[in-house]
């Protein structure tokens, strides 16, 4: 039985049902609770000889007399059958992988455990290098195909089996195990996926009607995807069509992907772009292979010192940034280094603070701010590309090459280089970026060589210097101040391919023949100098964020200055219980060819109508420019259903010389999504409406959903229709078993659970809940077992009439353990065919069985289950009763209590105060 209640992933069930770890529980209830702290023991696995098992009286269950019941498989907690169960494996609390593990029984055992054969120990991270002379002798025995004794393994290791949870938990010395980054999960558990299409969608059809003109386009783009053996294919476009224009096809990228985990990079054939980390980012079709961050684990990604420091004794110490506490470690004494800690934006020196074991305490300060080049020390970031150049500008088919290195040399250097060429053209680039108690910087200078037409060769520089600071006694933050300067001979490679574009141009015939003159370079602008700066100054906890932002650029061919200023202050106010928020914002520009100056001003303010989850919310705004005069704006925005389904808006604006008004609104199924609008105003109308979602296949067919993301999940859960995933809004399980999640993270633990609230009453699910690593791109399946069948409660006798033995087992016609007698001699049993017939055992002899067989009566809509009466015969009893069998009458269906409930389980533990009190934990 389940609950049906949302729960935290777990492993895979079972066939054993609830039911029989109900008796489990119930037979703890005679003993202290303080019994069953001890693990259940393994075949060669947790420390056997620390852990006493109990001895259980059977003369306290209601049997007949002289009847003995074997319970000694209740003389530990959990017992375990043997068998292969599901689990999620845990290593000191931290979650390592969901697997198959093998459970055996020791001899004298009764009791099985964790076989620890190679594929478990391989998850666990088992440093070989710290294993004693009989952990050797044990991992000799794993390799040879055999399994271990956890304790022999590794001195000190004890496990641990939830049973109710399908959770093995692992407790490892520390000093035995791999040291892994925190957030690391073994590329061995990444998943790529299965085979897979993928169709994305997104089409609007507009109509806009303009001083009685009337004309309608129309979009559709489709992004499609193909997946098999970690094969990524790609292809991206657009469809467009406009009244009185026709129709056209554009394709946007096409292109082959495959992950190289190896070498932490991935290998793209086709479309795609540079990073742009060292050269300004271009877009090639080729060959091109990147290192990928994302399978960095969350504590290497990004720039963090390493902290190095020395303890004299067993000690305990934690780095915090501006008061608040980022990690905390215990160290042995002698030197220690922390390599793992998360990146927090643009930095701010870290406080360092030892505590010995005698209390005594001394600090040190770690400076720490960070730019885009900065990477951790050790740390490699290579990317190659050799292709054409993809580029709207320029249409000639031009090739390149370019490779990009950056690498971590310590905690204050990182060191980048850069080359690329094309025909005609060459630039090579080196820098480095530093972490100092002043700041974060970096520099780098490009040397360029080039073939411009209408000149000779040309060569040039540029430089370029970046600094970003976090003042943490004022709250300052310096995000970005950047300059580059370029002499005269310095041509990027995007100007240089644009020169040879028009040149080619301007030298053929027709245009020669046009009088328009021939091609000069020096009409190509080309910037001489570029600055940026990015400050933010926040104002306390309540007093808001004050910003101001500027750029300025000029060129080599003409005098004037591009550039533009803004300066800005946002807030949020609570007021009466509710959020109010308002920003206010000033900026000015510069047009370098006219000298023009703009200037502009603009407030907002937004709030929401009421405290509920859906109330409204209302936003004004007014701006006034030059020439534009001043504008004001009004709108109103919700969301509607249990999942936000719904969302609307109506807004109006004022401006000069006319006005505006218009509605719209979007409602997002868990298989597509639609939205329409129409507005209005001065002289116009316009209506609009669009239709988005996804088209998935895989191995369970065609699934249809709203969005899919770059990375999916499939879940499987037959029978289970109208399931919820949890943390995924609308997204449910369809009338066939499926549901697609969306934007699943690649390369890290997703948790995925189902909450069974909206299941059919006669579906009981294996388990809720499940995760997986998947690759990027990669579309996963996640099958979650369920059972379907009606429930019933048997109240069984022996042929003589006497109850069945408290606690015994049911099995079911394959062996399987799927339930345990109650007290009155109760069975409660899920998922029931029609017909069919099960065994009893409580011991070992042939007379501690009998086998009892049923046909369940007709539905009753107005009950959940049914209870029945049945008979259990012993194999000598079933001998003699032959013919009674073959005339159904060892099961009194046709005189059965059919009894409306809907709670079973209150019924199976109505009897016993001990097991009464069970009904509100185990069994919700």
């Amino acid at each position: 039985m389940y609950s049906r209640k949302s729960q935290r992933p777990r492993g895979k069930r079972l066939p054993l049902k609830r039911s029989y770890l109900l008796i489990s529980a119930a037979l703890a209830a005679y003993l202290p609770v303080s019994s069953f702290a001890a693990a259940a023991v393994d075949p060669g696995g947790a420390d056997a000889s620390a852990i006493e098992g109990v001895q259980f009286d059977d003369t306290v269950l209601m049997k007949s007399p002289g009847e003995h019941i074997n319970v000694a498989r209740f003389e530990h907690a959990s017992p375990v059958a043997p068998g292969t169960y599901a689990v999620d494996l845990y290593v000191n609390g931290d979650w390592v992988a969901h697997a198959n593990v093998r459970f055996a029984t020791a001899p004298g055992s009764e009791s099985a455990g964790a076989c620890f054969d190679r594929s478990l120990v391989g998850r666990i991270g088992l440093d070989n290098n710290a294993l004693s002379d009989a952990g050797e002798v044990e991992m000799a025995r794993v390799h040879a195909g055999g399994c271990a004794d956890l304790a022999q393994l590794v001195q000190g290791a004890r496990q641990t089996f939830d049973m109710s949870e399908f959770r093995l938990d692992l407790s490892i010395p520390q000093v035995a195990l791999v040291r892994n980054p925190r957030g690391y999960v073994n590329p061995e558990l990444w998943d790529q996926g299965v085979t897979s299409a993928t169709l994305g969608y997104n089409a609007s059809t507009y109509q806009t009607t303009n001083n009685g003109r009337t004309s309608n386009q129309g979009y559709i783009a489709l992004n499609a995807g193909f997946n098999i053996d970690g094969w990524l294919f790609r292809s991206n476009g657009t469809y467009t069509w406009q009244s009185g224009q026709g129709h056209s096809y554009q394709s946007i990228a096409t292109y082959v992907q495959r992950d190289l985990p190896s070498i932490r990079s991935v290998m793209t054939i086709g479309d795609s772009y540079t990073d742009g980390a060292v050269f300004n980012s271009i877009g090639i079709r080729g060959v091109q292979v990147a290192t990928d961050d994302r399978m960095l684990p969350d504590s290497l990604r990004g720039y963090a010192p390493v902290i190095r420091g020395v303890a004299n004794t067993n000690a305990h110490v934690t780095v915090s940034q501006n008061g608040n506490t980022l990690y905390e470690t215990n160290v042995a004494p002698g030197a220690f280094a922390i390599n793992d800690l998360y990146a927090t934006g643009y930095g701010g020196s870290l406080q360092v603070t030892v505590t010995e074991a005698d209390g005594s305490k001394h600090s040190f300060v770690v400076p720490y701010t960070s730019v885009v080049q900065l990477l951790r020390p050790g740390i490699w970031r290579v990317n190659l590309a050799a292709g054409q150049v993809r580029d709207a500008m320029v249409d000639r088919h031009n090739d390149v090459l370019q490779a990009t290195v950056q690498h971590g040399i310590n905690n204050t250097v990182t060191g980048y280089f850069g080359v690329v060429a094309a025909q005609n053209y060459a630039a090579e680039l080196l820098g480095a970026a530093f972490n100092t108690p002043i700041g974060a910087i970096s520099m780098d200078l490009t040397q360029a060589n080039a073939q411009i037409p209408g000149e000779r060769y040309v060569d040039g520089q540029s430089f370029r210097v970046s600094y970003s600071k976090e003042l943490a006694d004022t709250n300052s933050n310096i995000a970005v101040a950047a300059y580059q300067f370029s002499s005269r001979g310095f041509w990027s490679l995007g100007d240089a391919l644009l020169a040879r574009q028009e040149s080619g141009y301007k030298t053929t015939a027709a245009f020669l023949a046009s009088g328009q003159g021939a091609f000069v370079p020096s009409i190509l602008d080309r910037q001489r100098n570029q600055l940026q700066v990015t400050f933010n100054q926040g104002l306390g906890d309540t007093g808001g964020n004050l910003y101001l932002v500027g750029s300025a650029v000029n060129y080599w061919n003409h005098d004037g200055v591009t550039g533009q200023v803004q300066i800005g202050y946002n807030n949020t106010l609570h007021v009466a219980g509710v959020n109010l928020s308002y920003s206010l914002s000033a900026s000015r520009q510069r047009d370098a060819d006219s000298g023009q100056m703009t200037n502009q001003v603009f407030a907002s303010l937004s709030l929401p109508l009421g405290r509920s989850a859906h109330a409204p919310m209302v936003s004004f705004s007014a701006s006034h420019s030059d020439g534009s005069g001043t504008m004001e704006q009004a709108s109103l925005t919700g969301t509607a259903g249990v999942d936000n389904q719904f969302t609307y808006g109506v807004n109006g604006a004022n401006n000069p010389g006319y006005s505006s008004g218009g509605v719209n609104g979007q409602y997002r199924s868990p298989y597509t999504t639609l939205s329409a609008n129409a507005s209005t105003g001065t002289g116009y109308t316009q209506e609009s409406a669009g239709l988005s979602g996804a088209i998935v296949a895989h191995p369970g067919g065609i699934t249809l959903a709203n969005s899919t993301g770059d990375t999916i999940g499939i879940v499987e859960a037959k029978d289970a229709a109208g399931a919820r995933i949890e943390n995924w809004p609308g997204v449910r399980i369809d009338g066939r078993g499926y549901a697609v999640i969306p934007y699943l993270t690649p390369y890290r633990i997703n948790n995925i659970a189902l909450d069974p609230k909206g299941i059919p009453l006669d579906v009981e699910m294996d388990t809720t809940g499940q995760q997986v690593a998947p690759y990027a791109g990669s579309v996963v399946m996640m099958k979650f077992g369920t059972v379907s069948g009606r429930a019933a409660i048997f109240s069984l006798r022996r042929m003589d009439g006497k109850e069945l033995p408290f606690g015994a087992d049911v099995l079911d016609e394959k062996g399987n353990t799927v339930s345990a007698v109650g007290q009155g001699g109760r069975v409660y049993l899920r998922g029931l065919p029609e017909a069919g017939t099960f065994t009893v055992s409580w011991g070992s002899e042939p007379s501690d069985r009998c086998t009892f067989q049923f046909r369940l009566p007709a539905k009753n809509k107005s009950g959940l289950y049914s209870t029945l009466d049945a008979t259990c015969y012993s194999l000598a009893e079933a001998s003699v009763s032959a013919s009674a069998q073959m005339r159904g009458k060892l099961v009194s269906s046709t005189a059965a209590k059919v009894t409306p409930s809907a709670d079973p389980a209150n019924d199976l533990l109505k009897s016993g105060d001990d097991l009464g009190q069970l009904k509100q934990t185990e069994l919700p």
